[in-house]
């Protein structure tokens, strides 16, 4: 996003203010409640989407050294992603090639290498096989350099590390995600988060259908009456400026003191001071852009009605080099983060609840609500494509 792109959207929120409306879709849209009920359905959106796009597991500031790992659960199971001994990074299958035992139980670690704990098979953060245990005479003529860990295509992009598991290689995992970004390519630039430092995270399983945790980001609606005690007092409400970017879609959402925006100077104005920005890439991925950090959240589904969140707060400076007071603040900022969203997810696990008492056969979303039914049109593409 360069300047004029960001003075573009500052002056669409100004307008909004100035007209009392809020971004509106043609017309009204039903949602079938099938969508989030259906098991059939949801191994396909599995299947067709989740094991297909790209996704961002694990931020550079976790694998700042060579020789290090983190281990995520993600839609294609449990992987290991790796920095090896020459700063390249790995995704591979938590698997070893051996008798199939789990490799890792730690989340993360600093080793040159991954012994199995069952034979003691040995790995090198490359993935390649380098020690067998009584390899003569047990196992003879072994062809070890074909039993290396499984790799997943993974590519560094961003501040990121994504896992691309339709790609055919590490080059082709980078030309996916550039594809796949498209247009918000230059917005996730403009974040620059690849300058940022992971601070925190916290992960939760949530009894509600991925598709309703990830709805209730693409609205603001909600929040005068769902944030009340948390957030609502500081937006305006049932203000936001909604763009849909083919798959990914960007909520502005103007703060109380944008009002006073219009009487400064357009060079004295700042996307970030003057809003919370929300990037979603589908379909598990969104970026909640504050004045000086980033909320990364990530959903990984885990059932027809069921999906984890993992939410990280991503912030600027070193972890090592931060002063007491700057890590109360940082906390002070996850802990709102985690209480408003706690109230999204928590309807969501209600929406849920009322979707399976049969009493809806559709949902209904509003002309304000128009990025729900593209986000859901999106998906149906997704599935029809095949």
């Amino acid at each position: 996003m360069d300047r004029a792109a960001e003075t573009a959207l500052i002056e669409r929120c100004l307008a909004q203010i100035d007209t009392g409306t809020t971004t509106l879709s043609t017309e009204l849209a039903p949602s079938p409640v099938d969508r989030y009920l259906c098991q059939e359905r949801f191994q396909q959106e599995m299947s067709l989407i989740h094991r297909r796009l790209p996704v961002p597991y694990v931020h550079t500031s976790e694998l700042s050294r060579p020789n290090t790992f983190r281990r995520v659960q993600t839609s294609v199971g449990d992987v290991l992603i790796t920095r090896d001994d020459s700063g390249a990074v790995h995704a591979f299958h938590n698997v070893c090639r051996h008798r199939g035992a789990g490799l890792v139980d730690a989340e993360s670690g600093s080793a040159r290498r991954l012994v199995c704990p069952y034979h003691a098979w040995s790995y090198a953060t490359d993935g390649a096989l380098t020690a067998v245990p009584g390899e003569d005479p047990c196992f003879p003529n072994l062809e070890k350099d074909r039993l290396g860990l499984r790799a997943i295509p993974c590519t560094e992009r961003f501040g990121f590390v994504w896992l691309c598991p339709d790609a055919r290689d590490s080059v082709h995992a980078a030309e996916r995600v550039e594809q796949h970004l498209g247009a918000m390519a230059a917005d996730i630039a403009w974040l620059e988060m690849d300058s940022l430092q992971a601070f925190d995270r916290c992960s939760r399983r949530w009894e509600a259908n991925w598709k309703l945790v990830s709805e209730g980001g693409l609205e603001t609606y909600h929040f005068r009456t769902a944030h009340q005690d948390t957030i609502g007092p500081y937006f305006l409400n049932n203000l936001s400026v909604q763009d849909d970017l083919g798959g990914n879609f960007r909520v502005v959402m103007p703060l109380e003191k944008m009002r006073q925006a219009a009487a400064l100077p357009a060079a004295e104005r700042r996307l970030r001071d003057l809003t919370h920005t929300l990037f979603t890439i589908g379909p598990q991925t969104s970026f909640l852009a504050q004045a000086e950090h980033v909320d990364w959240i990530r959903m990984t589904p885990l059932a027809v009605d069921a999906t984890e969140v993992v939410i990280t707060s991503l912030v600027p400076g070193s972890a090592d080099g931060m002063s007491a007071e700057q890590r109360r603040h940082w906390d002070t900022n996850l802990k709102i983060t985690l209480a408003t969203l706690d109230e999204d997810f928590e309807i969501g696990e209600s929406i849920q609840r009322g979707l399976a008492s049969g009493t809806n056969q559709a949902l209904t979303f509003g002309r304000n609500e128009g990025l729900l039914a593209a986000f859901n049109s999106w998906v149906e593409r997704l599935l029809q494509a095949g």
